[in-house]
């Protein structure tokens, strides 16, 4: 009988042991798995950031170049109204007054997508093309001996010429630096 309860103790033994290990290969198992989860939670987490701030900054950089071509529009209607011959033709004036609406509706959407410095320095353009409107009207309604709206002032043409490239340049430059790490939007820093 000795012989039989030896035998049951080394079963005993050999089932409790394998039990064990069974036991510890599947905690080890588990907590390998558990961390393999957090880290890909980590990394997808990560991935869904980056693609949100990719997608923020296709929204920034679509806002500003329809803003800017908006402002390009503009300007070159105004430099065919600073040259026609005066006065200038009513439909000009119709031109003049719808792409000034494009021009702001360009605008209201780069303000939408910020940040504030690129929204402040649109605002300065948006005011640069509407004070150059505002500028060639009042030269156009005084007539004089000039055939040209840049001919009866020259100086107020060229000062909207100056303003027109200060002001997209400084824009431009904001719009570079809103492509940035995104870091004051509370976007990730973006590499």
């Amino acid at each position: 009988m000795m012989f039989v309860d030896a035998t049951v103790a080394v079963a005993l033994i050999t089932s409790l042991s394998t039990l064990t290990a069974a036991g510890l290969a599947g905690a080890v198992s588990l907590r390998v798995a558990s961390k393999q989860l957090r880290h890909q939670e980590t990394i997808a987490r990560e991935d869904r950031a980056e693609q949100r701030a990719a997608a923020h900054r296709d929204m920034r950089r679509e806002a500003y170049e329809r803003f800017l071509s908006q402002v390009d529009t503009a300007y070159r209607l105004l430099d065919d109204g600073w040259k026609a011959p005066i006065p200038a033709e009513s439909r000009w004036w119709e031109d003049a007054f719808a792409i000034r609406r494009t021009v702001a509706e360009a605008y209201f959407r780069v303000e939408l997508v910020g940040p504030q410095a690129v929204k402040d320095r649109a605002n300065e353009v948006l005011e640069s093309v509407f004070d150059e409107f505002r500028s060639h009207r009042r030269v156009t309604r005084s007539l004089g001996e000039a055939t040209t709206a840049a001919e009866a002032d020259s100086s107020a043409h060229r000062n909207a010429i100056r303003a027109r490239q200060t002001t997209t340049e400084r824009f431009v430059v904001a719009a570079r630096a809103g492509f940035g790490n995104g870091v004051e939007e509370g976007l990730p820093a973006i590499p």
